[in-house]
């Protein structure tokens, strides 16, 4: 019994001792792995944001998208009306300012000799101008002759010191920039180039082609389109400066013919400003040429020849010209658009009929489109081309005849329906897309602007 007994009482004191030994270590296991659970804790707390009492951290790192969503892309599509890319710089270009004693005698002020901008006003003369502009980005006018001091004297054809206050007019109506490299540019010498030069300065805008100083002469002219697009470099050169010889060879920006011993130079000149142009930041460069073979309807030779060697280089993403005082056509060439002549912006009246061709010019809105600041992405996506008249029912004031007639007739219903078909012909002559190249119906494009 006791034996029995004994192994009995044997048998339970093993199983308590084996029931004290799963305890022992079930709590031993327990505290580690409590102790391994408060470690990882005190380990991921230290990762991850527990300001949220009683947010999971888990589930903030697993809803936390942030890093991973993209950000927008800033588009600037500017005025123009149809940008096809993530940023466009519309340029508005016309051609020469051309004032003769009969064109400024008919804006004079009470004393013409007044020095504080009172002598002239010609505002009423470019108001036609503001709508085309305000539906631009960057507009550039091409100053043709040199300007008097404050107060005159004046003089015309053949050596010309016009009024300077036709550059506060340029400025009042939205012009951001001008060229002034013309065969009239010498005309008054360095004087006249420096006047010229603090007018333009002083009335804020922004300028290339003639230079008071070698120092302004080295530096391309970039422009930063106000509605944020992009860049523009402009560069200009003259054939010609009427046979007169600058002081300095850097006064003036030329672009000689083949032949003398300048040209190669010249271009050179020309394509080392582009470069320079987007070295500090230019998307597009454009450059402005001036010929002297006038009252002709197509490109003559030197322009051909100079317009295609520029854009044989590569450096300019538009070729535009003016000197002939006439309208000239559109060409696309070697992926380069060239408008040859944009005739007279404002001018007095030529009576000949050789020579009424004069009276008559084409304001041009080019759109670029690309992406600001990506080389090779930038193009000529569409030029808009408006057949304009230096008159408005008998009075001196830029006029467009174009189809939509937004400030009425020019001349008369029939002249302006002859001219606008005209310089259409004229436009088109060298074989212009005209899905590319479109006549500018300022009136349609802001009824489509208003209906979006």
């Amino acid at each position: 019994m006791s034996h029995i007994s004994g192994q009995g009482q044997h048998r339970s004191m093993s199983s308590n001792g084996n029931h004290i030994a799963l305890i022992v270590a079930f709590v031993v296991a327990l505290a580690v792995a409590l102790g391994l659970g408060v470690w990882f804790a005190a380990m991921h707390n230290d990762s991850t944001d527990v300001s949220r009492p009683g947010t999971s951290t888990v589930a903030d790192t697993s809803l936390d998208k942030s890093g991973s969503v993209p950000q927008p892309v800033a588009e600037h599509h500017g005025n123009s009306p149809d940008c096809p890319d993530t940023d466009c710089i519309a340029m508005l270009v016309n051609g020469d300012l051309l004032f003769h004693e009969s064109l400024w005698n008919g804006f004079r002020g009470a004393n013409t000799s007044a020095t504080d901008g009172t002598a002239f006003n010609f505002d009423p003369l470019f108001e036609p101008m503001r709508q085309y502009i305000q539906a631009s980005d960057i507009a550039v006018c091409n100053f043709e002759t040199p300007v008097a001091q404050r107060g005159g004297p004046y003089s015309a054809y053949p050596i010309f010191n016009i009024p300077p206050e036709v550059a506060d007019a340029a400025r009042n109506v939205g012009y951001n920039a001008c060229t002034h490299a013309t065969n009239h540019s010498w005309d008054q010498g360095s004087d006249g180039i420096a006047r010229l030069w603090d007018t333009l300065e002083a009335d804020g805008i922004a300028q290339t082609g003639s230079y008071k100083t070698e120092e302004d002469s080295l530096k391309p002219l970039v422009i930063d389109s106000p509605t944020g697009g992009g860049k523009l470099g402009l560069v200009a050169g003259t054939v010609s400066i009427n046979g007169m010889t600058a002081d300095h060879d850097w006064q003036i920006d030329r672009l000689r013919e083949q032949g003398d011993p300048h040209h190669d130079s010249d271009i050179q000149r020309a394509v080392d400003k582009a470069n320079k142009a987007r070295e500090q930041g230019a998307d597009v460069v454009a450059i402005a040429l001036h010929s002297v073979q006038e009252y002709i309807d197509y490109a003559d030779s030197w322009q051909v020849s100079e317009a295609h060697e520029l854009a044989d280089t590569g450096a300019f993403d538009v070729i535009y010209g003016a000197g002939c005082h006439c309208a000239q056509p559109i060409e696309q060439y070697n992926g380069t658009w060239i408008i040859y002549g944009l005739g007279n912006a404002v001018t007095e009246n030529a009576v000949t009929p050789e020579t009424m061709v004069n009276n008559q010019g084409v304001t041009a809105r080019v759109q670029f489109a690309g992406k600001k600041g990506v080389k090779e992405s930038w193009r000529v996506n569409r030029i808009d081309w408006l057949p304009t008249a230096n008159q408005h029912q008998g009075n001196y004031q830029w006029c467009p005849i174009s189809s939509d007639h937004p400030i009425g007739t020019c001349w008369t219903e029939v002249k302006d329906a002859q001219v606008r078909q005209r310089i259409s012909d004229v436009i088109y002559a060298m074989g212009a897309d005209q899905n590319v190249v479109k006549e500018w119906n300022i009136t349609q494009e802001q009824a489509q602007q208003t209906a979006q």
